[in-house]
């Protein structure tokens, strides 16, 4: 009738092109994005505004709070006194009346102590239930 089937046939095959570009598009992206991800130490980092902002720390939020210290000698101070590591980790529970009341944790570690103990610290909370501790640094 209107025209000859022979000339004019229907490609079946897919175009494969347009789904390899893609697929390296992808790839690039999960290349570049894939390190960043692997960075984190396991510490819950403060928010971009709460840096920012410049107020002093809330007096209830220091209620919440746990304070400690580690001084360069191996010793962690807790309401201005100074305690071997040993003795704070088995003195802990008498030490630390209000477990339930707090929300945070405060780490004020020297600048030389070493990293075995300031580690050493930090796993023993989060072993006891703390997941929400912080560093305190000086800003310049």
């Amino acid at each position: 009738m209107g025209g000859s089937s022979n000339n004019s046939s229907i490609i079946t095959e897919i175009n494969v092109t347009p789904f390899v570009d893609v697929l390296l598009v992808l790839l690039i992206i999960f290349m570049i994005t894939a390190p960043s991800m692997t960075r984190s130490v396991g510490v819950k980092l403060p928010q971009d505004k709460l840096l920012k902002d410049k107020s002093p720390v809330e007096k209830s939020s220091l209620n919440t709070s746990l304070i400690l210290g580690l001084s360069n000698k191996g010793k962690v101070i807790y309401k201005k006194k100074k305690l071997k590591i040993a003795y704070f980790f088995n003195r802990f529970e008498k030490l630390v009346t209000n477990k339930q009341q707090i929300e945070k944790v405060f780490i004020q570690a020297d600048r030389s102590v070493s990293y075995e103990n300031l580690l050493k610290l930090m796993v023993f909370l989060k072993n006891k239930g703390y997941e929400n501790v912080g560093l305190v640094f000086e800003q310049k």
